[in-house]
């Protein structure tokens, strides 16, 4: 038992030092009276590390020293360039990026490194030294060579490993290091992402975080002691064709899907006609027939992996009859590609001729073919094709061809005319003379009928007859409702005659002064005359 006032202790989290380099490893320290729940057996606790780089870090298992101790310590933390974490029969591409090894841009030239590789005691296994990287080309700076991790024996391109191991590879010019994890680890052995100037924090409930920081130089001196003379960071485990996404990140193969989205996946050749399709979905249509009997066939197809331009080793172009599960037990043929090894053609009923494949990358893409000419036609089929990459992440997307058939003409009676416009086919009754019939009252257009999915709606005018048709088909012309109406002529009203009304008063103009004068001056006249004619004329009595 521990004594009141250690069991009250409060709970501290330390690093071993407060600067490491990238090559450098870390021991952390947990001192916890009461986490040590049981004082007849070695506990464990958990801390939590992250870095500027893996801001969401890792749970890292610590160890009680002994029984009864309440202080607590992991094996190992190793800093990595990336998730440089991979397993037995994996192949890596080392890399070197460095312009000032390119002393002649007219020779391609090489860099030699070390590989080594530790067990969490630091006790050196195996060592390939030199490992010799050769320069991708002219002038450009970028020294590369693939290491494979193999359970066999050490060679001068592969090097010996089991899970918990520890790889490093050093370049010998400049003593720069990075470190690789073999997965699956033991307890106590982690890795965390990290670069030069990160800040690394250990986190343990209770505790003020512990911080350290990545700092350049070599390795060695600093914490649970570096795994090789020289540390910091190599450019290495990656890929050249870093586009889109971190290129130390392994991930799937990418058919134009995922994080680097592109929409020429697949460019499909038949006979002499190419065409272009996106093929980032999982499943799509081809829109053309492929398998016709004679027609020679180019299926080539793009992928993408951000850690290695050409990581896609296996390749599979599996043909299955539409309808059936989409599964390779399913198929009736296939062509696969594996790299180093001819194609691999299964074919028991004879569908295939000439049946091929190759590929090749331009150092961002890597471009998969398939080549063969069908013996026999099929109206539909559908083709599954399956890309494996050397960490055996693998992605499938499907694709289903069809026979093309063109769009059949539809020839109206004599006399009637169709309108896709509402607005035009009003304007054409009106003209004609026609009530707008009821039909006509509430549909429109498409989006009256189909708000959010493909369909027609228009009309057909009778001009014969004199009926209008509203016809409602899906996008393929198939037609879903049509109501026949019979047209009304408007209702002619009769105009009024007015030719009972005479005008006999000439108008006057009232800005013409003599005009107003002389006629005031003949209703004068008028006047006068009548008042005479009524003082003379005698008075007849009744």
């Amino acid at each position: 038992m521990f004594p009141a006032h250690q069991a009250m202790a409060v709970p501290a989290v330390i690093f071993d030092v407060s600067t490491y380099t990238m090559g450098d490893t870390a021991v952390i320290t947990v001192s916890d009276p009461a986490a040590n729940t049981n004082p007849a057996a070695i506990d464990t606790v958990t801390v939590t590390i992250t870095s500027t780089t893996d801001p969401t870090g890792i749970p890292v298992t610590l160890t009680e020293t002994g029984v009864n101790t309440g202080i607590f310590k992991n094996t190992i933390l190793v800093f990595t360039t990336g998730n440089a974490q991979y397993s037995s029969g994996n192949t890596i591409v080392v890399s070197v990026t460095d312009a000032t090894l390119n002393t002649d841009p007219n020779t391609i030239q090489t860099v030699n490194t070390r590989v080594d590789l530790f067990f969490p005691n630091l006790v050196t296994d195996s060592t390939i030294n030199p490992f010799t990287l050769t320069e991708t080309g002219f002038n450009t700076g970028v020294f590369q060579a693939k290491l494979t991790l193999t359970s066999g024996a050490t060679s001068a391109s592969s090097i010996h490993v089991t899970s918990s191991d520890i790889l490093s590879v050093t370049n010998l010019v400049s003593g720069k290091a990075t470190n690789v994890v073999i997965v699956p680890t033991q307890t106590g052995v982690n890795s965390i992402s990290s670069a030069i100037g990160d800040t690394i924090t250990a986190s343990y409930s209770g505790a003020t975080p512990a911080t350290a920081t990545i700092v350049a130089g070599i390795g060695g001196g600093g914490g649970g002691g570096g795994l090789i003379r020289p540390g910091l960071v190599l450019d290495i485990i990656a890929a050249l064709g870093s586009i889109g996404g971190s290129p130390y990140v392994v991930s799937p193969p990418s058919f134009g899907g995922l994080d680097y989205h592109f929409s020429d996946g697949l460019t499909f050749t038949q006979g002499d006609n190419k065409t272009i399709h996106d093929i980032s979905h999982y499943n799509q249509e081809l829109p053309k027939q492929v398998m016709v009997t004679g027609d020679k066939v180019n299926m080539t197809f793009k992928t993408f992996e951000s850690y290695y331009s050409e990581g896609v080793i296996h390749m599979g172009l599996y043909l299955i009859p539409r309808g059936q599960d989409m599964i390779t037990p399913k198929s009736i043929a296939s062509i696969e590609w594996n790299k180093g090894e001819p194609a691999k053609v299964m074919d028991p009923n004879h569908i295939l001729s000439n049946a091929n494949a190759s590929s090749n990358s331009d150092d961002k893409f890597q471009y998969t073919k398939f080549l063969f000419t069908p013996m026999k036609s099929y109206d539909k089929m559908s083709f599954l094709v399956r890309a494996w990459n050397d960490h055996h992440y693998t992605t499938d997307t499907r694709i289903h061809d069809a026979v093309e058939i063109p769009p059949i003409k539809v020839f109206l009676p004599y006399g009637t005319i169709k309108y896709d416009n509402f607005m035009d086919l009003q304007a054409a009754l009106h003209k004609d003379q026609f009530s707008k019939p009821e039909i006509l009252s509430h549909i429109h257009d498409t989006s009256s009928v189909f708000p959010s999915q493909g369909g027609k709606v228009y009309w057909l005018y009778d001009t014969v007859d004199h009926f209008v048709t509203l016809v409602i088909s899906d996008e393929n012309d198939n037609e879903l409702f049509s109501h026949k109406s019979s047209l009304q002529p408007y209702t002619i009203e009769k105009k009024g005659d007015y030719k009972f009304m005479y005008f006999t008063v000439q108008q006057l103009d009232r800005w013409d002064t003599n005009q107003i004068q002389k006629a005031m001056k003949v209703e004068e006249e008028k006047a006068l005359s009548t008042a005479l004619e009524k003082r003379i004329m005698p008075q007849n009595k009744w």
